[in-house]
């Protein structure tokens, strides 16, 4: 048992004396005297201890085979948030060409058609081109794949578990692992290790494999004639020759014309100067076209690039909307020259015609067939009409609703300005639109004619006295009246954001060069309004607050004003009166665009806030909040579709103005000489009575 003494020896030490204590101070000092007595008979010099460590109470000391035990851990931790990638060469299993191989076997030069002729776009377009054949070597090839993998985390936990366990085992002293060689113990701790790279390392792809962009072309496979068609190459201001012939007659002889971008493009009209024939007429164009030794050459009859149309050869000629003469299915009268599509022959008496968007007649005794050619800069249109239309010709001026002398005690005031001096762009629709503000007052919102005062072109000075008068204005010889007096004023014109941030109209005498600028703030016209005495307000400003609508050309000016300007009229339209609207038909900084475009057929000459407005008060529409919301959706809208561009129309105020009144209320009714109907003033009086009661 001594022999099991001498390894079983047990120093007991403070933990933070291991290892530096146990090496200098144990031996030959705390060993009992039986044990070196028998050290001495069996020529041992030292003994094998067992060491024991046992902690001071209350002390913590730090451990350095604890902290090495974390290590892996923290490894393992690593390894889990991160992946790798790797790289891969895959043969694509088609041959590839070879373009460093590239050989020209041939090449030749043509003229390909781009665009041919059709009669509603009489342009041909020709493209110089060059085809060439192209030999290239056949390779197979191998391209170079990235795929991106990260740890399978199932895998993963398996294997750190295992790992733990094995380092566990290979260095807790509470498992005696101190009993084990440094060679048992290493192959322990590289076990334990290599169950935890194994984990690690079985992987799972992620996502596909990219390509690099490498490649490596293999063996050759064999050849491949490749035909290839590219623009060809032209020197600077290159020419080439037209020639067209009609007939006998040479219209173009070898004249030149240039290419753009390898293109001739030519307008048969225009190059030929043909723009009109008669419908008898059957002869062709013959068009040769030549650039060096390359030739085109193409036969075209007229109805490849020439329309059928009915010209109107008598004055005031009416459109009607069935083959008959009959007094009620007259559409429109159109003067001599007017020109439609030509449809089909009804009868021989009769033409087809193609009016706006749908069928109309024509007498042949009135009219005839010719061809002619459609004009690029209006391919869309349907109807050609040298003459301007005449007022109720559309839609808006036409089919109202009758509601005459509806509100006979309304008063009304349009400003009409359109004469303008240079430099202030002209508004060549300005009357139109005021007889249009003139129509609808009437016949639509039930004013009478001696109630409506329109002021065309007016002057600075003539704007003046007009607001000055204003308290006592008098029309159709009568006063405003409180109680019974609706008001609309209308103004149409230019108008813009000047001195002091703030809008102003202008007029017609106005002078960007004179020091004394001629203007009239929206405020002072608003502020007028407010003070006279009406049941209810509506004020149009059928305008816009752009320096580019005024002198045709935007400025920087406009878009530094536009957010004082915003400002300045949400300031003067935010006390308005109850029972007063108003209405605008831009934003500061926007233009009121025009009701025609690149987009539109026919080109209305309104605006299109106009159009809406008076579209809405055709469709029913009788409130002012109707109304603006009607004018939301449709003025933006329209604006971008056909001239892509902002504008936004506004309005301030009550949204309950009536602007149309109901024609079930009973109102005073007369003659054409103003006599009042004695029923009538009956049906007033018991209304007046009823809206007076308490009752009620």
């Amino acid at each position: 048992m001594v022999r099991d003494s001498l390894r079983a020896e047990v120093v007991s030490v403070p933990e933070f004396m291991v290892p530096d204590t146990l090496q200098g101070t144990l031996p030959g000092k705390h060993l009992s005297a039986e044990v070196q007595h028998l050290m001495e008979e069996r020529g041992v010099s030292r003994p094998i201890y067992h060491y024991h460590y046992t902690a001071m109470p209350g002390a913590k000391y730090p451990s350095i085979r604890s902290v090495g035990n974390y290590l892996p851990l923290v490894a393992i931790l690593i390894l889990v948030i991160t992946g790798c990638t790797t790289s891969a060469w895959m043969v694509k299993e088609e041959p590839v060409r070879d373009p460093d191989s590239e050989t020209i076997v041939y090449e030749s030069f043509s003229f390909q058609p781009v665009v041919l002729p059709a009669p509603q776009n009489p342009v041909i377009s020709l493209e110089l081109i060059n085809q060439r054949a192209l030999q290239y070597d056949m390779h197979m090839a191998s391209e170079r794949y990235i795929q991106r993998y990260r740890p399978r985390y199932g895998y993963l936990a398996v294997s750190a578990a295992g790992m733990g366990l094995g380092l566990y085992l290979a260095n807790s002293p509470a498992l005696d692992a101190d009993r084990l060689s440094g060679r048992e113990r290493a192959m322990l701790n590289l076990a334990a290790l290599s169950i935890g790279t194994a984990g690690y390392m079985t992987m799972k792809p992620t996502g596909e494999a990219r390509p690099a962009g490498e490649r490596r072309l293999l063996q050759k496979t064999g050849i491949d004639v490749f035909l290839d068609t590219i623009p060809a190459s032209l020197p600077e201001n290159a020419e080439a020759k037209l020639s067209i012939v009609r007939g006998e007659d040479s219209l173009v002889s070898e004249r030149n014309v240039s290419f753009s971008d390898n293109t001739i493009t030519m307008h048969l009209g225009q190059e030929t100067g043909i723009r009109r024939l008669p419908v008898t007429d059957t002869t062709g164009l013959n068009i040769l076209l030549e650039y060096r030794n390359v030739r085109y050459e193409k036969n075209l009859s007229l109805s490849d690039f020439m329309q059928e149309y009915v010209e109107v050869t008598s004055s005031s000629v009416p459109i009607r909307s069935s083959p008959a003469t009959l007094s009620n299915n007259i559409i429109r009268h159109v003067g001599s020259e007017s020109r439609f599509p030509f449809i089909d022959d009804v009868d021989d008496r009769w033409y087809r015609i193609l009016h706006l968007e749908g069928a109309a007649y024509l007498r042949k005794d009135e009219s005839e067939k010719i061809w002619q050619v459609a004009d690029t800069a209006r391919v869309g249109d349907r109807i050609v009409m040298p003459d301007q239309l005449v007022f109720g010709d559309l839609d808006i001026e036409r089919n109202l609703p009758d509601n005459r002398r509806a509100n006979p005690d309304a008063m009304a005031i349009a400003i009409i300005n359109g004469a303008y001096r240079t430099p202030v762009r002209y508004l060549p629709h300005a009357s139109r639109t005021g007889q249009l503000v003139e129509n609808y007052l009437n016949q639509v919102m039930g004013y009478y004619s001696d109630n409506i005062r329109v002021f065309e072109n007016m002057t600075a000075q003539e704007m003046e006295n007009l607001l000055e008068e204003a308290d006592s204005l008098m029309i159709g010889g009568r006063y405003l009246s409180m109680d019974e007096s609706d008001l609309f004023v209308y103004y149409y014109g230019h108008a813009f954001s000047g001195p002091g941030d703030r809008l102003y109209l202008i007029p017609v005498d106005y002078d960007p060069g004179d020091v004394r600028e001629k203007l009239v703030s929206v405020e002072r016209l608003v502020d007028t309004l407010t003070r006279m005495r009406s049941r209810q307000t509506v004020l149009v400003l059928d305008t816009d607050w752009s320096r580019a609508s005024v002198f045709g050309r935007s400025t920087q000016d406009d878009m530094r004003r536009r957010p004082a300007g915003s400002e300045y009229l949400e300031a003067v339209f935010s006390n308005l009166p109850p029972g007063m609207a108003a209405f605008w038909s831009a934003q500061p900084g926007q233009r009121s665009e025009t009701y025609g475009g690149n987009n539109n057929r026919r080109g209305y000459p309104y605006d299109i806030f106009t159009w809406y407005f008076f579209s809405a008060l055709q469709d029913g529409l009788r409130s002012s909040g109707n109304i603006e919301e009607y004018l939301e959706r449709n003025v933006p809208f329209t604006s971008r579709r056909l001239h892509d561009r902002a504008q936004n129309s506004g309005f301030a105020g009550s949204r309950d103005v009536i602007l149309v009144p109901d024609p079930q209320e009973p109102t005073e009714t007369g003659d054409l000489n103003g006599e009042t109907n004695e029923s009538n003033e009956q049906n007033i009086q018991n209304y007046q009575n009823a809206q007076e009661s308490p009752d009620t």
